[in-house]
């Protein structure tokens, strides 16, 4: 290669570096993000609808403080497609200008996670699953809705989700209700329970257990319908499909479509998204009916369990609480449902739950369920510690970050 071609490569790679360079900053986008509220929030998810952003196809991530953050693309139970990103910290009363560009945040952990497995190489006799020692993740499945419990079919029983805070799991069956893991790690810990024993989650590990007894009752944020006299579970329906949509970095989901619900003799179909962020202990359900009928949710009841309710009318959003000695290892734990305050139709209970009967916004309904642990690996010990906790949910649910877009 002579010198004239030597030098003619080096400006074309130059020209070419130069280009990309101008095209990412040229696609770049500046976004003002800020904190209307008195207390500093940790660990924020923001949502911004794609629509909204200047986004082509491919990767992009966000700068904040000078540290490369994811950015994911979701889609909620509407199906509206969100932009969503993590933010570490926005200080009391405070304003960061983030910049969303091209590219990938490598270094960036994976702190959520979903997974729905279960077993292959056997075969049903009955409701029970026989044989196959082998585990897949297809994070898909199709059930009639006679599926039945302890069918040792699904791995712990249905599908789990997790952050880096807690983990969750619900019955895919005709029990459908939900489960707490406690964590006493960050690490994502779900690809390895229930693997080597259909419930050695019941006993200590070094990552945590199960830490709640379910039962016949709610256990904390199932769905359900209020008949008058009890809730009732989603025990009967023609069929159900559940599946992962996002197994994120910062952001897992689990969605399931109900076919057929028999909710108080009305048939009915419902989908539920339920969503979990880095960094948070709280789960968000989301759920959409097709017919008009009111949704009920709640927390079990535990007769070592203080019940606390929000006697704040005036928030938008209200609870439900339980606080005490209420877990399976005979810890403190406490348990919280947050609801629109517009659509608790009314605040009651049955023999086994405290519940929560909410009135859908045409067809749809939002709640929050949250536990915590004494011996998470940042232990809530003390109700006043779960009352921070508390507090400090209902403050950024209240007080939602705001956002303007810079182009």
């Amino acid at each position: 290669m002579n010198n004239y071609s030597s030098m003619y490569n080096k400006s074309f790679f130059i020209c070419l570096f130069l280009f990309l360079q101008i095209n990412i900053f040229l696609s770049a986008q500046s976004i003002s993000v800020k904190n209307n509220s008195g207390q500093a929030v940790i660990d924020y998810t923001l949502e911004i609808p794609v629509n909204e952003l200047n986004l082509s196809l491919g990767n992009y991530m966000a700068t904040i403080n000078n540290t490369d953050v994811p950015v994911e693309i979701i889609t909620d139970v509407k199906g509206r497609q969100l932009a969503i990103l993590p933010v570490s910290r926005i200080n009391a009363n405070s304003e960061i200008v983030i910049s969303v560009r091209p590219g990938t945040a490598d270094a960036y952990p994976k702190r959520s996670y979903a997974e729905l497995s279960h077993k292959i190489g056997g075969h049903f006799e009955g409701h029970k699953y026989e044989g196959g020692y082998s585990w897949v993740k297809p994070n898909y499945i199709s059930l009639p809705g006679t599926f039945r419990d302890h069918s040792y079919y699904i791995k712990y029983e249905g599908p789990g989700w997790e952050s880096d805070k807690v983990a969750f799991r619900f019955y895919l069956d005709n029990r459908n209700a939900i489960d707490v893991f406690g964590k006493k790690t960050s690490d994502i810990v779900l690809p390895a329970v229930g693997v080597d024993g259909f419930d050695n989650y019941h006993r200590m590990a070094d990552w945590g257990m199960d830490n709640m007894k379910v039962g016949t009752a709610l256990g904390i944020g199932t769905i359900a319908v209020w008949n008058g006299q009890k809730a009732v579970r989603v025990e009967k329906k023609d069929s159900m499909t559940c599946f992962i949509p996002a197994d994120g970095k910062i952001r897992s989901q689990v969605k399931t479509i109900y076919y057929g619900w028999d909710a108080n003799g009305e048939k009915c179909d419902l989908t539920s998204l339920i969503s979990i962020d880095a960094g948070s202990r709280a789960s968000r359900m989301e759920l959409l009916v097709n017919k008009n009928i009111d949704i009920a949710t709640g927390i079990i009841k535990i007769k070592d369990a203080e019940l606390i309710v929000s006697n704040n009318k005036d928030s938008k959003w209200s609870y439900i609480a339980t606080f005490g000695k209420q877990s399976l290892n005979n810890d403190m734990q406490g348990l919280v449902v947050f609801a629109h305050t517009r659509q608790i139709k009314e605040i009651t209970s049955d023999e086994l739950n405290h519940v929560l009967v909410l009135e859908p916004d045409n067809g749809y309904v939002e709640y929050y369920f949250m536990p915590t642990w004494e011996l998470d690996k940042e232990p809530v010990v003390t109700k006043d510690d779960f009352m921070k906790c508390i507090d400090e949910v209902l403050a950024r649910l209240n007080n939602p970050i705001t956002y303007t877009i810079k182009n």
